[in-house]
């Protein structure tokens, strides 16, 4: 239909601000290896990446591969042990929600397009009762990982949308060049894993430092799909 309209979200750094969690786990994972820990600045650069391609650009090229092996299913237990324990939280960035019902009251179709695990993405779905507001669900798990666009490309056949229909919402490079790939509008936010200069040189069509600012440009979108199919 010529009025549809796809808000995709990524999670970690744009939904749900994990950045300690995911840190602090990789640190503990690459200390398990002996290893002398793992500093935040190169962490961020590869959250939104499929696991076991990410975990070895942290390493040495000449890491052997058991030993990456073997870090990332430390990082996955120490994820989740920190996360059980209440160690670190994965709590929504305020805002998140605001933004998310105020899309559904504008009839916006809404997805998630992330790196994490199925299981995780469930996680958080159900610990804040988000299940709802998404009727499109993708993860690494079952193809290509970011910056392939088959996420994107699955949205858009699950939900019947067209390229020029779709948002794609994201903190990382990542996110940005996954939208970009797939020819849909790529709006990158400030408050996650990369800064606003990463995601310029990415591509980003537009850059957000606050959620009321997504939600200004969001509607702006909207609204131009709006006089298109009149």
């Amino acid at each position: 239909m010529a009025d549809l309209k796809l808000a995709l979200f990524d999670l970690d750094g744009t939904l749900v601000d994990s950045r300690q969690l995911i840190h602090a786990a990789m640190d503990d994972a690459f200390r398990k290896s002996g290893l002398p820990g793992c500093e935040y600045d190169h962490v961020r650069k590869i959250v939104g990446i499929e696991l076991t391609e990410a975990v070895p650009m942290l390493l040495p090229s000449d890491y052997p591969a058991d030993g990456a092996a073997r870090i990332t299913q430390d990082f996955r237990e120490s994820f989740v042990r920190m996360r059980a324990d209440g160690t670190h939280l994965e709590g929504l960035y305020e805002g998140a929600l605001d933004l998310l019902a105020h899309l559904e009251r504008e009839h916006w179709l809404m997805g998630v397009a992330t790196g994490k695990p199925r299981r995780g993405l469930d996680h958080i779905l159900d610990a804040h009762d988000l299940r709802g507001f998404f009727m499109t669900l993708h993860t690494s798990c079952t193809g290509p990982g970011k910056p392939n666009p088959r996420m994107v490309h699955e949205a858009m056949a699950a939900t019947g949308t067209r390229a020029e229909q779709v948002a794609m919402i994201g903190d990382s490079t990542h996110d940005i060049a996954m939208a970009i790939n797939a020819g849909v509008r790529a709006k990158g936010v400030t408050w996650g894993f990369h800064t606003a200069d990463e995601l310029t040189g990415a591509g980003a069509h537009e850059i957000f430092d606050r959620f009321d600012d997504l939600r200004g440009g969001l509607d702006r979108f909207g609204g131009t799909l709006g006089m298109a199919a009149q």
